[in-house]
């Protein structure tokens, strides 16, 4: 919800748990604030490089309204205004990159705009990495959230705020009420783009799970494909030997020597098709990095896990064919021959 003046009196409503202002939602489209950042005492590791971090100017419960979890300190809350010590709540890759293997508690960061430096900040609080970045969704990127009130910046025009609720029930049957609050406070206030969290964030992510889908129909397609063709290989192979595969029974083999003696090179086969898979993908996969998310390229689970699948999906495939040799008479089969 965009350009609302105060959450206070939201969390007063029935039906909501907690509410606060931001200027950028998580992901969001459109016009985002960063900043260069300082840490007080702390020389960059490389002096070309430049330190910046997501901004976004909050109210108290914004951060906790979120569903950040709060890993040191204490978040944002009514004590931090405008006469107050001037306060910051950092993300952990910002701690990371500032502080890295010391406590942030009660240190000191200030902002850098335009060759004007601000106030330094005190550290109150770290919260766990949350996806800011629209265009940076794949990488960790460092994150602060200040106080409204403690902004010493002119706020651009273009930048809206942002008012979340969180609700105990169905978001949509608390926006009437949070309307008429917003309008209550100011008369002329618009209000636009009331939507779930989940329904924004599918509106934004769209391109993202377009492409997923289209991922993974394209490797089921080439899943079913690899399984006809080892399976119209399999049922040739058994076909070619019929004869043998009668004698063999005349001789007393059992239908599960058989199955065993089909079902083993149809493993064969599918083995050798997963260590080149295998080795083609290490080779192939750095092509697509860019594309995975808090995945890595070369994730052992999801190596084992695929590789459990075709091979359970090229024993199906072999087992119908196997399965069929073993009904066969060997009287049958010989009289083919």
């Amino acid at each position: 919800m965009a350009g609302c003046p105060r959450g206070g009196r939201d969390r007063s409503l029935p039906g909501v748990v907690s509410a606060g202002l931001t200027t950028n939602v998580p992901l969001q489209v459109g016009v985002t604030l960063d900043s260069v950042f300082e840490a007080e005492g702390r020389p960059r590791a490389n002096p070309a490089d430049v330190p910046i971090t997501a901004h976004r100017l909050v109210s108290p419960g914004y951060v906790e309204t979120l569903g950040a979890t709060l890993l040191r300190g204490r978040f944002l809350d009514q004590r931090d205004g405008p006469s107050a010590l001037p306060v910051v709540v950092v993300s952990d890759e910002l701690v990371r990159q500032a502080w890295p293997g010391e406590d942030p508690l009660g240190r000191r960061v200030r902002r850098l705009r335009a060759g004007r430096a601000g106030p330094w900040m005190t550290v109150v609080g770290v919260v766990a990495d949350v996806k800011e970045d629209r265009f940076n969704v794949r990488i960790q990127r460092p994150a602060w959230y200040v106080p409204l009130a403690q902004d010493t910046f002119e706020l651009p025009p273009s930048v809206p705020l942002n008012l979340v609720v969180r609700a105990s029930g169905e978001p949509a049957s608390v926006a009437p009420a949070v309307r008429e609050a917003v309008r209550a406070v100011d008369p002329h206030q618009p209000v636009a783009n009331v939507m779930p969290m989940r329904e924004y964030l599918s509106d934004v992510l769209v391109v993202e799970r377009f492409s997923a889908a289209l991922m993974a129909a394209l490797a089921l397609f080439g899943l079913v494909l690899a399984a006809l063709g080892l399976y119209g290989v399999m049922a040739c192979s058994v076909g070619q030997r019929t004869g043998e595969i009668g004698l063999r029974m005349a001789l007393g083999a059992r239908p599960g020597d058989v199955l065993r003696l089909v079902l083993g090179q149809g493993f064969v086969l599918a083995l050798g098709g997963l260590v080149l898979g295998a080795a083609g993908s290490f080779s192939l996969v750095r092509l697509l990095s860019s594309t995975l998310y808090e995945v890595s390229p070369s994730d052992p689970t999801t190596y084992a896990v695929v590789g459990l699948v075709l091979t359970g999906v090229s024993l199906l495939a072999c087992w119908l064919p196997a399965r069929r040799a073993t009904r066969l008479s060997p009287i049958v089969a010989l009289r083919r021959e």
